[in-house]
């Protein structure tokens, strides 16, 4: 039946009409838009009925192609830079949006379906940041271009920290991690980009030096010191967190690069601050590599500073007990199908319609990747991968 409607489907919502059933952003634009620069543009967001009010002016902005290796697929991602800030769809105020274009992703959920589950992880009293995000369409200068995925940044408003103008002496900080570099391997900050402070306003790579050089170099009386060790410099539990997020969802284009570390600014009350972790580009998941081909259930992923944990018995007894903790309920294939289909369930029609502005698809094929078939691998793949990590992990945490 839904195949049968696919016609009329697409004939409606996205054409110069009202949205139907997700947020549809109206972008206007007159210059090609390129990757080493901004281009001005407009953007309205328009909501269905039922989803909160639709943004009836035109925003200006300024936008250009975002993304690594993704520049070359034909469905673009963009970051959207406003020149007012907007709270759109409940999500915080932001005046810099992404808009991630997920075309390795036949599900379009990957980033968010990650995202979510490790937001998911935390408590008020030990948040675990990540990009907050809602399935919307566009329609880019009159013509549908497809459902992206709207998008916070990883900046210091979505960690909660406070924004400064002026260099100081001990800055919040946020370092992405950017190639395979960023191992924990050696000292230094090779691999790694600084985001937070502007680089072209403070430099300032002292911690994250400090930060690697004690990981790959001090010995493991230094490095399980009670007072001194990594621990005083790190949040543990953020970082098993973030640990088994990664192993979790086989993010291997993740571990060694492809992630942040953050660390809030030094203060009276805290002067000695933590870095910690905030996870970014999950669309090479559950199941699935960054060019989109299959990932085997049974792979372990690791670095220089998850060995170390893992080597000490102290640690070795926390994975354990957290990984238990969350195969109770975050981590069971009941939770996780649920997500998936509540995802699945929001995007609806406007999947049918990406597939069709995107896709060459053979719907009477059934091996064809359409988002119903890769969501039913994805579940499959999901339960072969917690079977197998249940092992592994207690093979590797044994005493």
């Amino acid at each position: 039946m839904t195949r049968a409607l696919l016609p009329l489907l697409l004939s409606v919502g996205c054409f110069g009409a009202e949205p139907t059933n997700v947020p549809l952003l109206r972008l206007e634009v007159k210059d090609a838009i390129k990757a080493d620069a901004r281009v001005p543009c407009s953007a309205r967001l328009l909501t269905p009925p039922g989803q909160g009010s639709s943004d009836r002016t035109e925003n200006l902005a300024q936008i250009k192609i975002r993304g690594a290796s993704s520049q070359a697929y034909e469905k673009k991602s963009f970051s959207l830079k406003l020149t007012q800030e907007a709270s759109w769809l409940g999500l915080a105020k932001h005046q810099e949006w992404v808009l991630n274009a997920a075309f390795v992703d036949a599900s379009m959920m990957r980033h968010k379906l990650s995202y979510d589950l490790f937001r998911s992880l935390g408590t008020n009293a030990a948040p675990r940041y990540a990009a907050a995000s809602r399935f919307i369409e566009v329609e880019l200068n009159g013509k549908y271009h497809g459902v992206y995925l709207l998008m916070q940044p990883v900046d210091d408003r979505l960690v909660g920290f406070q924004a400064t103008s002026a260099p100081t002496t001990s800055p919040a900080l946020i370092y992405k991690a950017v190639d395979h570099d960023a191992n924990f391997g050696q000292p230094g900050h090779g691999g790694f980009e600084q985001r937070e402070p502007d680089p072209e306003k403070q430099a300032f790579w002292g911690p994250l030096d400090e930060l690697n050089r004690f990981v790959s170099q001090a010995t493991d009386q230094e490095f399980f010191d009670t007072a001194k060790g990594i621990a005083s410099r790190l949040d543990v539990d953020n970082a098993i967190d973030f640990h088994l997020l990664v192993l979790m969802t086989s993010n291997l284009d993740g571990i060694t690069k492809n992630y942040n570390l953050i660390r809030a600014a030094s203060t009276t009350a805290t002067p000695n601050p933590k870095f910690s972790f905030v996870p970014w580009d999950y669309d090479g998941t559950f199941g699935r590599n960054w060019d989109s081909s299959p990932v085997d259930a049974k792979t372990w992923l690791s670095n220089r500073l998850f060995d170390r944990l893992l080597g000490n018995p102290l640690y070795k007894a926390k994975y354990a007990q957290r990984w238990r903790e969350l195969r109770g309920k975050a981590f069971t294939t009941s939770n996780l199908g649920r997500m998936m289909d509540e995802n699945a369930s929001t995007l609806g029609p406007a999947a049918l319609r990406n597939e069709r502005r995107w896709k060459q698809l053979n719907y009477a094929d059934p091996q064809a990747l359409t988002l119903a078939n890769d969501i039913r691998q994805m579940k499959r793949w999901t339960a072969s991968r917690l079977e197998w990590l249940d092992t592994e992990l207690a093979r590797r945490t044994r005493k």
